[in-house]
């Protein structure tokens, strides 16, 4: 197995099962279970398999297909970053595979397995919540598919990144709400594994010692559901001294902070000011329209499409250090601050 390519039936002899079962599960036939699924996606990501006519394909032919994987397609943001993506897949003759991983590593890891037996010529990624595990990314890059990955990235592999300058937009995002006059400046974060958790945390704590105000743990939550949300929140609004402000660092936790807030019948924003990465749907279906830092999403989608292309039309370029693409962002005022 060490010299030779790895075939279906190394994978059924490693799990005990028969060829035939594997190559369902490949396929992600109904008849298999998710556990027998779960199981050969993982092997083979462990023995790198690569299907003999996928990677023929390769070598002889391209598909025209790009492959994309997003979190939800249901979220405000991501929606914006598939037109994104869209508008530039289809101005190259190219179409658009997509699949959503549901928030679910097993889900995410199935979905490269599809796009590879699908034979995409490259894959955009925006990683799950649930994902701690990044070696099925880890085995895209070693079989020489060109990956690009946006708002959600993941760090230490050899691939691009698109994102926001989520540092300095959440800077912008709590120096609004100090120069309103709050002083209790409460954020809401989610996964903090993510990069995206981490630098929008990182933004708020700058943004309040350059003011000099005392960083209040209690005032840092980190939820990954609108219900885990409206829950923290609520908990929030219920302290002895409760936070007169709440910065969200995406339209999902906004979601559960509003929610608490009319839950606590507060008015917005005279007993509490709210700002968060919304897209302008979002933000407009509340009255006040929200402030808002400007997600990005249409101009993310773009360049990582961009990004995608520059690789696949220099192949010279496979090999050179990963880029990391930082946008800039605008804060829009609205009637929550």
């Amino acid at each position: 197995m060490k010299n030779n390519p790895i075939t279906i039936n190394d994978i059924a002899k490693v799990l005990g099962i028969s060829k035939s079962t594997v190559s369902r599960a490949l396929k992600n036939h109904p008849d298999i279970s998710q556990a027998t699924k779960n199981a050969v996606n993982s092997v083979v990501v462990s023995l790198k398999y690569i299907p003999n006519a996928v990677a023929a394909s390769f070598r002889n032919k391209k598909s025209k297909i790009i492959g994309l994987i997003v979190p939800q397609i249901s979220y405000f943001f991501f929606p914006s970053i598939v037109r994104g993506i869209e508008e530039i897949v289809h101005s190259r003759g190219y179409n658009l595979l997509i699949l959503q991983s549901n928030e679910s590593y097993e889900r995410e890891v199935e979905n490269l397995n599809i796009l590879i037996a699908n034979n995409v010529e490259g894959i955009l990624a925006s990683v799950s919540l649930e994902t701690k595990n990044f070696d099925h990314f880890q085995h895209i890059i070693n079989i020489g598919l060109p990956i690009v990955f946006f708002d959600r990235v993941v760090k230490g592999l050899n691939a691009d990144i698109v994102l926001v300058d989520d540092v300095t937009a959440s800077i912008k995002a709590v120096n609004h709400l100090l120069d309103a006059g709050r002083k209790r400046v409460a954020i809401c974060v989610g996964n903090m594994n993510l990069l995206i958790s981490q630098n929008r945390l990182q933004g708020y704590k700058i943004a309040l010692i350059q003011k000099e105000i005392p960083i209040d743990e209690e005032y840092i939550i980190s939820c990954e559901t609108p219900e885990k949300t409206e829950q923290e929140t609520f908990r929030l609004l219920n302290m002895e001294n409760p936070p007169d402000s709440i910065f969200a660092i995406s339209d999902l936790t906004m979601t559960g902070i509003m929610k608490a807030i009319f839950r606590k019948n507060l008015k917005v924003p005279d007993d509490i000011s709210v700002i968060g990465f919304c897209e302008e749907p979002f933000r407009s279906m509340y009255n006040p329209p929200l402030s808002a830092i400007q997600p990005m999403g249409f101009e993310i989608g773009k360049k990582a499409a961009e990004l995608l292309f520059e690789r696949l039309e220099d192949n010279a370029t496979i090999n050179t250090q990963p880029r990391v693409i930082c946008l800039d962002s605008n804060l829009v005022e609205g009637g929550s601050t």
